[in-house]
């Protein structure tokens, strides 16, 4: 016969007492009410010990923000006392700025007995105020300033949309961790773009992925600002990226032969020889690379439209803007092209050059 709990007087299971008052002075989590939580007025983050925590959505709705921050908020306020817990949170009265929830909380206050729900009312209090990096963003603070420039032409609105997703994807991917990943203002003019990012290393990091993906040529400088409270000297970094005068599509010339550059990347650049006919790649560090230079924009090349082609024959091209035919080798042309396909040319020194088909 089992002894009685020592407090009701049930069959004790565990440690003097049934299983219904080891429960009772065995709670599953410690959590206390009211709470209060602080978010930022301006992108919902939530103030925690030791700083800010941000939410890793944007949402188009502020009520569609507390149920995030109300996470955020339970993670350091809820103190589990068991492990393999399984927490719900039910709303059950929210008003402008006091939410009231139920916590049910399923588990096993001691390995030997059974699993049970225990229910906490909480209520939450709603404050609000201004976080580290929304206050340092209205103040106008940066680090850095990152500078886009063209040698010789201006920056075309293929390459600014591609680096303004790259920007905003990199100061996405750390907002997060780095408090200071953001963008403080961004200005574009005849000479190139600007960025001013309230992260030295954010601006560090772009600048990496811009200059391998264009091959760019990098200068850096620092301007010394004052000096922190500990009187260590502070500077803010300016990066000059700067793209070469010929981009994707446009005509260089390689070893003197005509080419049109196919792609730029880490891996190099690669063009395609318009006398060879074969595509080529080459880094910045290879002998072929002294040898480059500009030849043309890629809207140089004209449209032809092929009027004859027999087999052992040269084939007829007619200049779409001119309609003037020309004769180009047979060799020079895909088994699958046939008469009315259009093509495209560059003439360099009075000599026609058919371009790769794209």
């Amino acid at each position: 016969m089992k002894a009685p709990c020592y407090q009701c007087g049930e069959p004790a299971v565990l440690d003097g007492m049934c299983t219904e008052c080891y429960d009772k002075e065995h709670p599953l989590i410690e959590v206390k009410t009211p709470l209060t939580l602080l978010a930022c007025k301006k992108c919902g983050s939530v103030k925690i010990p030791g700083g800010w925590k941000k939410l890793s959505f944007a949402a188009a709705d502020s009520d569609d923000l507390w149920p995030h921050q109300l996470d955020i908020l339970l993670d350091t306020e809820v103190k589990p006392l068991v492990h393999g817990l399984e927490l719900t949170i039910e709303e059950e009265k929210r008003l402008d700025r006091v939410l009231h929830v139920l916590l049910r909380v399923l588990g096993q206050s001691h390995e030997d007995l059974p699993p049970h729900e225990e229910k906490y009312d909480v209520e939450v209090r709603f404050s609000y105020g201004t976080c580290d990096t929304c206050g340092m963003k209205s103040g106008g603070y940066y680090e850095a300033t990152l500078q886009i420039r063209a040698d010789g032409r201006q920056i075309t609105d293929e390459e600014e949309d591609d680096i303004v997703r790259i920007v905003t994807e990199m100061t996405v991917a750390q907002y997060e961790t780095n408090e200071k990943a953001f963008v403080t203002k961004i200005t574009s003019d005849k000479y190139g773009m600007n960025f001013q990012m309230g992260s030295n290393h954010l601006c560090r990091s772009i600048a990496d992925v811009l200059e391998a993906r264009y091959l760019a040529q990098r200068k850096q400088n620092y301007k010394l600002i004052g000096q922190d409270k500990g009187g260590k000297e502070k500077f803010r970094t300016t990066i000059l990226i700067r793209l070469h005068r010929f981009g994707i599509g446009d005509f260089v010339r390689v070893l003197d032969n005509p080419c049109q550059v196919m792609a730029m990347g880490k891996g190099g650049l690669t063009y395609f020889d318009l006398v060879k006919r074969q595509r080529f790649t080459m880094n910045p560090k290879s002998s072929k690379w002294r040898t480059l230079e500009y030849l043309a924009a890629k809207n140089d090349r004209r449209e032809y439209m092929i009027t004859t082609r027999v087999y052992g024959q040269p084939v007829q091209l007619m200049d779409s803007e001119t309609f003037e035919i020309t004769e180009l080798d047979e060799s020079l042309f895909d088994d699958d092209i046939e008469s009315g396909a259009k093509v495209y040319g560059l003439i360099i020194d009075e000599v026609l050059y058919l371009l790769p088909q794209e």
